[in-house]
């Protein structure tokens, strides 16, 4: 080991020039397979991260595509699921309307509501046929639980409907089962109500209250309301009676107007 490191030192300088000389030689003669070497290696160092990160983005893209299409074919399932449930709730609802017999001289003309006009309570509707489809002033409108109200103004195409929550709407009714004649009335204040009937007057809870037939707008036998509650005070000449309607007028959608025969 001596004798080589003293070798190297005494010809450290001729070492030296070989070793650059070699590398001169390298470059000057070797310069076509050193460059792309270095291109690469800087490729590979400084524009990967870059390309990679440009594939990332286009991925990213590529996904929120995807996720939007999802949506949209989501939203798309929902509605037409809702459209097929709609759908078989009105079938329901016309299946337990097929069972209805309309009074003798009457028929039925299906309308639907477009537009509803409440105050505290709902009073009036609009619905989507008017005179063009022979709809006229005061003919009577209803659905399959009973009596609504009535028609109160008429167009060419829409109608108004006056329903029986319209406190200035009241209709003569009858007990069903006693025949007592009354005055269903309705008020913010009290609810619907059977008015006008006397103290000695037969009637209870459950009683169903029907249109009487009489003043020519409704026919007879209309199902109006249940008999919710009697009062009967004392020294009184008519008895208090509160009504449950036949009729949410909330939740009214399909009617059919009686239209009677000429």
């Amino acid at each position: 080991m001596t004798w080589t490191s003293t070798i190297l030192r005494k010809n450290r300088r001729v070492l030296g020039f070989s070793v650059a000389l070699m590398l001169f030689l390298l470059v000057t003669f070797s310069g076509q397979l050193v460059r792309p070497f270095i291109g690469n290696l800087s490729s590979a160092v400084f524009l990967y991260p870059f390309s990679e990160l440009k594939n990332y983005i286009f991925t990213l893209e590529n996904v929120a595509e995807e996720n939007r299409r999802l949506k949209n074919a989501l939203v798309e399932s929902s509605l037409r699921l809702s459209a097929l449930a709609e759908a078989k709730r009105e079938n329901q609802r016309l299946r337990e309307f097929l069972g209805f017999e309309p009074p003798e001289n009457f028929r039925v003309v299906p309308v639907k509501i477009v537009g509803l006009i409440q105050h505290v309570y709902p009073v009036a509707a609009v619905v989507n046929k008017g005179a063009n489809d022979s709809l006229a002033v005061n003919q009577p409108v209803i659905n399959r639980f009973g009596l609504v109200g009535r028609i109160k103004e008429v167009m060419p195409d829409f109608a108004t409907v006056q329903l029986l929550t319209d406190p200035s709407g009241a209709i003569s009714g009858r007990i069903a089962e006693s025949r007592q004649f009354g005055i269903v009335r309705f008020s913010p204040e009290k609810g619907m109500y059977f008015d006008n009937l006397p103290a000695d007057a037969e009637i209870k809870k459950g009683d169903l209250i029907i249109s009487s037939g009489l003043g020519g707008v409704y026919p007879a036998g209309l199902s109006v309301g249940q008999v919710d509650s009697v009062l009967a005070p004392k020294g009184e000449i008519l008895k208090q009676v509160w009504l449950k309607p036949a009729v949410n007028m909330y939740e009214i959608d399909e009617l059919y107007v009686l239209i009677g025969d000429e």
